[in-house]
């Protein structure tokens, strides 16, 4: 592939589409890779179709897509991602965030409308998306959120900068760095779910460049699940509310979890947008 000696952008274009067919990957997606990659609007992009572009762009875009079918993420590539219409930055530390979270987001929302000053915590944090969004909605929100990895933090502290919101970051792994004194009324998480021997369903991107530490546990994908339910009630006040993501098959298996530890909980498994149960929500 030789994209410099292309005379017009969507000569450049019609030769990566062929590209990325040959090496298995939708050719479909060039234009979108442009437009991540140099952060271009699809406006901006016709515009330029039938115009000669500068060699350096094509260098850069030839250099993409190389690293693309060898299933490296466009999100690591450009350094962000796009979640709910807002930009946060991404780095091989941090899960790319992806769109089922919104609807966990939408879930503290709705408990947020009615009670705007809670004190709100998000467990494994990653790039910080959830505890953003909701400080950005409710600002009068008193919002903390953790994560194992420094390095995760680290993304998390510049995307909340970026965002102009204040919250409250601390390396835990889980509750361990939390003070019990000062109980939450929300407790939110996307832990890790997936399950060790889940490996081989998972797409080449996923498995050879998102963070591992974030995306497997033990005990066929329970195992922070069940940590979170024997720690929670030493953090959370005692009408708290503790919203989980889960993977489309674990619903009833971590409402067995709680329910056996909160006997009096309410506990309901919520779908997402595909009518997958994705999310248990757990009212004390």
């Amino acid at each position: 592939m030789d994209l410099k000696s292309s005379k017009h952008l969507v000569e450049a274009q019609n030769r990566a589409s062929i590209f990325l067919d040959e090496n298995g990957l939708d050719g479909t997606l060039a234009r979108q890779y442009w437009l991540m990659l140099f952060d271009w609007t699809l406006t901006e992009y016709v515009q330029q179709l039938q115009k000669p572009v500068a060699i350096d762009l094509l260098e850069q875009y030839e250099v993409a897509l190389k690293r693309l079918v060898k299933h490296e993420p466009i999100q690591y590539i450009v350094g962000y991602a796009d979640f709910m219409n807002e930009r946060f930055k991404v780095t091989p530390d941090t899960l790319i965030p992806r769109e089922d979270t919104a609807g966990l987001i939408e879930l503290a929302m709705n408990f947020l409308q009615n009670n705007p000053t809670s004190r709100v915590l998000d467990i494994g944090t990653g790039t910080g998306i959830i505890p953003i969004k909701l400080a950005k909605t409710f600002p009068t929100a008193d919002i903390s959120a953790c994560d194992l990895s420094e390095a995760a933090l680290k993304v998390a502290i510049e995307n909340a900068e970026s965002h102009n919101v204040e919250i409250y970051f601390v390396k835990s792994d889980l509750f361990n760095q939390l003070d019990s004194e000062a109980p939450f009324d929300v407790i939110i998480s996307n832990p890790p779910y997936i399950s060790e021997n889940e490996l081989s369903l998972m797409d080449e991107s996923v498995k050879k460049f998102e963070p591992t530490l974030a995306l497997f546990a033990e005990d066929e994908g329970l195992a922070i699940y069940q940590r979170i339910a024997l720690e929670a009630h030493n953090y959370l006040n005692p009408n708290g509310l503790i919203l989980l993501e889960i993977g489309f098959q674990q619903g009833e298996a971590v409402k067995a979890i709680f329910q056996s530890e909160y006997p009096d909980a309410e506990i309901l498994i919520e779908k997402d947008l595909n009518s997958l149960d994705r999310y248990v929500k757990i009212q004390l």
